[in-house]
């Protein structure tokens, strides 16, 4: 087979944000919208998207929590000092940084991003690590019990977009890491939650919310595919994230042509954090999702794949299918009645494979 589409080549990949807190959701909200990777940026995400630190609302009597205000920002700057040392350090070479700073899907992400570096545009770069200067504790999980949670408000070192990061420890033998971090939406904001000192209570069994965690992902995930599903009443709003995911995969349909197939799947990965705010402003839910971007070709020739696809899967040719998987990192606020909606998401390819 020959080398031909080359004018599609770029596409292959272009679905995927190559940074894991870079948005594509901000970017595309709409024409006069800058995206979160830029430096210009700064000003209008400081400025429609807040984190409100966490106020005293009368928890239940006793309610402790998981961390006192100055063990819980101790943590959180912590865990930003090892994120921005994972970031100085792409490559193999930081495997162990990045190791010391993130878990989960969080750490596959980032070790995809430390491949990546090279495809990304200055702006990204700078935006790859957190800033150190005044993250604000936002919650901490109730209760001295493990697992333990930590949800704080950042900002990026480049643009100054501030970002959600949600911080976890299985047990007392192991240290916080970051297990998402979602960058806020624009004009999205962030409610109160109950003290530190009292700690966050978990949603439980989602008695007095709108929609459960799980259905809720369910729901939303599902709604993402594409060839986009038939129009159906969720327990959602459509936001910015939403909208600019599935133009994205529109888009690269109608670019690769009809010599080439895309079904794009979005699948729930596990809900990192989930954590009821103040008596009466609903709860807050940190979620993964994967995504799989599937390209069929259908004709005799072949697809010259992007850099990025190429770092990761190693092939610079594609003869009939490439396959390309990121996951989507979300934070969703559930109130006591009407539709949740997103606040803060971020995406980042993490692996690809073709044959």
């Amino acid at each position: 087979m020959t080398l031909h589409h080359r004018s599609r080549a770029a596409n292959l990949a272009a679905l995927a944000v190559t940074g894991i807190a870079l948005s594509v959701a901000v970017s595309a909200c709409s024409s006069s919208t800058p995206s979160t990777a830029s430096a210009t940026s700064k000003a209008t995400a400081r400025a429609t998207a807040t984190a409100k630190p966490s106020e005293s609302t009368k928890p239940a009597s006793g309610a402790v929590g998981a961390e006192t205000p100055e063990q819980a920002n101790a943590e959180v700057a912590k865990a930003i000092t090892a994120q921005i040392a994972a970031a100085a350090v792409p490559g193999t070479k930081g495997k162990a940084l990045r190791e010391a700073a993130y878990v989960d899907q969080a750490l596959a992400a980032a070790t995809a991003q430390g491949k990546l570096v090279s495809t990304l545009t200055a702006a990204q770069k700078a935006d790859l690590a957190l800033s150190p200067t005044d993250p604000v504790v936002l919650a901490v999980s109730r209760s001295a019990a493990y697992p333990r949670v930590i949800l704080a408000k950042a900002t990026f070192a480049g643009s100054g977009s501030p970002a959600l990061v949600t911080l976890v420890t299985p047990g007392a033998d192991t240290a916080y890491r970051i297990a998402s971090i979602a960058r806020m939406l624009p004009s999205a904001t962030v409610g109160k939650f109950d003290a530190v000192t009292a700690g966050s209570a978990p949603i439980g069994d989602a008695s007095g919310l709108a929609v459960a965690p799980d259905a809720l992902l369910a729901a939303y995930s599902a709604a993402l595919a594409y060839p986009a599903p038939a129009a159906a009443e969720g327990p959602f709003t459509e936001d910015a994230f939403f909208a600019a995911v599935r133009k994205g995969a529109a888009d690269q349909a109608a670019s690769l042509g009809s010599a080439v197939t895309l079904k794009q799947t979005h699948a729930p990965a596990g809900v990192v954090a989930a954590l009821r705010a103040a008596t009466g402003q609903g709860a807050y839910v940190v979620a993964v999702i994967e995504r799989k971007d599937s390209l069929t070709e259908k004709t005799a020739n072949a697809l010259t794949p992007s850099k990025a696809f190429t770092i990761l899967s190693g092939k610079s040719v594609i003869n009939k299918s490439a396959v390309l998987s990121t996951y989507e990192f979300v934070v969703f606020h559930i109130p006591a009645s009407g539709k949740a909606t997103v606040v803060a998401a971020a995406e980042q390819l993490y692996a690809a494979s073709g044959t």
